[in-house]
């Protein structure tokens, strides 16, 4: 387990991250010239699922730059999965692209992991009825209570306590890191948090606006299984959007 610092000095941390003087859109809009550099020839759903795979990932490098400039290690370690239980809120259209990115996986893989969704929601069917009156938008309450329910990520391989969507987990996912004493995780609802990574959040959004955009100009979203803007601006549960596209799917 990494040494931990105290939470007095990583709000002094903070402060040199806020302080920092860095152009954080500019490696998002270098990795979509990239990827339209790279798109010859592809599938437009490997493009499309590969461009959002990849700019998630960028997320990650931009954090771990901070870390390595202010000499932070996280004391999240491997099985480590408190922060599983939080709510996860996603567009609908980054449930929709990651269902996209699980069609496109190995046979073997890909049905894992839908038979895991499938015995997911029959496992929690009353949680997540629960949470769909957890009013995120109003309620400032909302992640004490989800918290409480001990309510997992329909993506937790609660043997392993593992991400079996790793790829392509949210970005709550990945900006939600401990540096202080792990043990907050486990004795706390809901501990403290010093630091927060969300804010390059837009920056992955602006991102794969552009690639969404350049997609557009040669085929229609109706064509990919999305409604573009709509899709990107509705948000939810992470497992309530799942099911619904799921469910929709089995309809047709």
């Amino acid at each position: 387990m990494n040494q931990p610092i105290s939470y007095q000095e990583m709000t002094e941390k903070v402060k040199k991250i806020n302080q920092r003087d860095y152009d954080y859109e500019q490696p998002f809009f270098d990795l979509v010239d990239q990827l339209l550099d790279e798109s010859e020839g592809k599938h437009v759903h490997n493009f499309l699922t590969d461009a959002f795979e990849r700019l998630l990932a960028q997320v990650n490098k931009e954090i771990e730059l901070v870390e390595d400039e202010l000499g932070l290690t996280p004391t999240c370690g491997v099985g480590c999965a408190h922060c599983c239980y939080f709510p996860i809120i996603v567009t609908r259209l980054e449930a929709k692209l990651m269902l996209l990115f699980i069609n496109q996986l190995p046979e073997a893989r890909k049905q894992r992991i839908f038979l895991q969704i499938s015995e997911y929601h029959d496992k929690f069917s009353s949680e997540i009825n629960v949470i769909k009156k957890f009013d995120f938008k109003k309620d400032d309450s909302f992640k004490l209570k989800y918290k409480q329910l001990g309510l997992p990520c329909m993506f937790l391989d609660e043997e392993t306590n593992r991400c079996i969507a790793y790829e392509v987990r949210p970005i709550p996912c990945r900006t939600y890191l401990n540096y202080t004493n792990a043990s907050v995780c486990s004795e706390e609802h809901l501990p403290k948090e010093p630091v927060s990574f969300e804010f390059l959040h837009r920056f992955y959004v602006q991102g794969m606006d552009e690639i969404i955009q350049e997609i557009l100009e040669v085929v229609s979203d109706q064509s990919l299984g999305f409604s573009y803007p709509n899709d990107a601006a509705e948000v939810n549960y992470l497992p309530i959007l799942i099911e619904e596209e799921l469910n929709k799917k089995s309809l047709k």
